[in-house]
């Protein structure tokens, strides 16, 4: 019998510390309030960067904003530049190829009709 009693103590206490969170789930929460809090000023940073949400910002903020995006679009400005630049010399590249086999068919029709009168 008393082991029987000694059995349900132990589960009982078992059971009261299953209900209260461990040390782990602790951390747990806080990683996931501050995952949160990273996540709501990466949106309003992104909202920013959109032209949102400025009311709030005072001028040294907008000035850093402004100075961020300017950077961006130059970087924007310089890789399509590149791209158009590269697309360019493709097409030249292309053109070139062209007007070389032209001027071998026109060498072949040529030898060809060549061919043909001196065959009758």
């Amino acid at each position: 019998m008393n082991q029987i009693i000694d059995r349900y103590n132990s589960h009982s206490k078992t059971l009261q510390r299953a209900d209260e969170p461990s040390q782990l789930d602790l951390r747990e929460d806080g990683n996931c309030t501050k995952l949160r809090e990273e996540l709501a000023e990466a949106s309003l940073w992104l909202r920013q960067m959109r032209g949102e949400e400025l009311q709030s910002l005072n001028v040294q903020q907008l000035q850093a904003l402004e100075k961020s995006l300017e950077s961006g679009l130059g970087s924007v400005l310089k890789t399509k530049s590149k791209k158009i630049m590269d697309e360019i010399s493709e097409l030249e590249r292309k053109a070139s190829e062209s007007a070389t086999d032209r001027g071998k068919f026109k060498a072949e029709g040529a030898s060809v009709q060549d061919g043909d009168a001196s065959c009758c």
